[in-house]
Parts: C-alpha cells; structure tokens; sequence
C-alpha cells in the first residue's frame, strides 16, 4: 500500500514539475490529400514512439483557416508548431507570432518565406521533375507531343517542379510541350483540366502532373475519352492510388516523396529541440523513380 502511494505522489510530482509529456502542434494544409494523411500518420506513429501528444489541425487548403489554427495551437502553448504551409508567403504572419511566442517552428514540404524556422524539411523538388520528365521521354521513345498539369502558382514546389521537368526535356528535342496549365495540385481540376486539353490536343502522347492527384485526374479524363491507351501519364507523390494506377496499366511512372519517413523526422528534429539540441536548417528527403518494373 505505501508503495502504491509513492507512486502515485512521484507521478504528481513530476507532473508539477514539468515533465508532462510535451505537445507537437501539427498544422497540416489539407487531409484531403492521400499524400498529407501518410504524412500525418507518419508523424502520430514517430510522436507515439517518442511518448510525444500531437495535435494535428486540417487547414483545408485555406490560408486564413491555417493562420487561426496556428494562434489556437499557440494559445495551447504546444511546445513545437510543425507546419505544412497551405502558401509559403501567407504562412510568415503565422510563423512571426510563434516567434514572438517562443514557441520553436519547423516546417515540412513547404517553406515559410519569412520568421525564423528552426528546421525545413523537403525533397529536391528540381530532381522530381527531372525524374519525371526521364520517365516519360524513356515511355514514349523520346518523341511525341506532352501537356502539364500545374500545381498551385507560385508555390516552390510547383515552380521547381516545372523547371525540373522544362529543363530535362531540353535534352529530348523530339518532345514537344503542347499545354501547360494550372490544376491546383486536386484530382477534380486535374480532370477538369485535361478534358480541356484533350478537346484542343487530338494529338498528345503524354501528361506530366506535378502530383499524383492531378495525374489520376487525368487518368480519369483519359479514361473516359477513350484514349488511355495512346496517351502515358506520370506523376509524383507516390501515392497508394498511384502505385496501384500503375499497376493497373493507368500510369506508366511516380516519383516517390517518402511523406512517412518526412514527418517521422521532423517530429524527431521536434524532440530535439525540446531537449535543448541543435538540428539541421535543412533536411532533404531522398527520392525515388516508381516504375512497373520496380514493382514487380
């Protein structure tokens, strides 16, 4: 019985004196998107692990909602703000408040334009587009005519993600860039998107989307105009749906982001900076080239 009541005063006192188990804040730009859940996942798993609480907030792709999340989560005073920022300039209000709260901030895919950050965490969304553009030109001989499915303008990923792409298929001359639009990185406008380019293209041989959503968008477009089958599509993010589009013969390649493994280390960075440790400014994730012959 004494026993049992040292215990339970011990877990009082450590609870009094701080060491309570320490709070994540993690402030996503949408759960809508498979890519952002295994994110998510990532992190609750790697927080779990470390017996850290995590607070995950859905911004909804909208930026004021994500800058009201962050001042509740502030107001909580979480002892980190990871942030996945719906748009890299829109985030800075967000991040300076937590600066001016003291409260430690690393982002994740997204960087924030301005504040201080303690840790950035991305791929090298250049090489993305490069690995993209090599499989599409090795799927289609090295000639034909291509379209583009555009993310969110301005946003980083989406301008190197292009460039990548724009850059490698310098060194295909017989590709040909018939239309570049915006789809904003969803699966609906990627849809949208490509039967517009379908109706003004009667002749295209492939479609490049700056993410796998935008590519099964297009899939689905493809599909229904009957023209899956002169028509090679790839994307990036490696999504669940992606790897199986591939399978099934819809896609022909995805570069894979590795958002699990991303988030695990931004909570372990997240750890570190709670115990008082130094991190990286910048952490790069590696990728990989996702084909059918990868996954056989």
């Amino acid at each position: 019985m004494k026993r049992m009541l040292l215990v339970v005063l011990m877990i009082g006192l450590l609870a009094l004196t701080g060491f309570a188990a320490k709070t994540i804040g993690f402030s996503v730009s949408t759960l809508a998107n498979p890519f952002f859940v295994t994110m998510k996942e990532g992190g609750e798993a790697k927080a779990s692990e470390l017996g850290l609480e995590m607070i995950v907030l859905d911004a909804q792709d909208k930026p004021e909602t994500q800058f009201a999340q962050i001042q509740d989560l502030i107001t909580r005073r979480v002892d980190v703000l990871i942030i996945n920022p719906v748009d890299s300039d829109a985030i800075v209000s967000a991040v300076l408040e937590a600066n001016a709260a003291g409260i430690p901030v690393i982002t994740v895919t997204r960087p924030s334009n301005g504040g201080v950050v303690e840790q950035h965490l991305d791929i090298d969304n250049k090489e993305a587009g490069m690995l993209a553009a090599v499989a599409l030109a090795e799927a289609l001989g090295g000639e034909g005519k291509v379209a583009v499915l555009e993310g969110i303008p301005g946003a980083p990923s989406a301008v190197d993600r292009q460039k990548g792409f724009m850059d490698e298929l310098k060194k295909y001359p017989g590709i040909e860039v018939v239309a570049s639009l915006t789809a904003n990185y969803s699966r609906e406008e990627g849809a949208r998107v490509t039967e517009d380019i379908l109706q003004g293209n009667p002749v295209l041989d492939g479609i490049y989307a700056h993410n796998d959503e935008m590519a099964l968008g297009a899939v689905r477009a493809v599909i229904a105009a009957g023209r899956l089958d002169e028509i090679k599509i790839v994307g990036i993010d490696a999504t669940d749906d992606a790897i199986a589009a591939i399978k099934a013969g819809e896609m022909v390649a995805t570069v894979q982001q590795q958002p699990y493994l991303q988030m695990q280390m931004a909570v372990i960075a997240a750890q570190r900076i709670i115990n008082g440790a130094t991190v990286e400014p910048k952490v790069i994730i590696p990728l990989k080239l996702i084909t059918i012959d990868v996954l056989q």
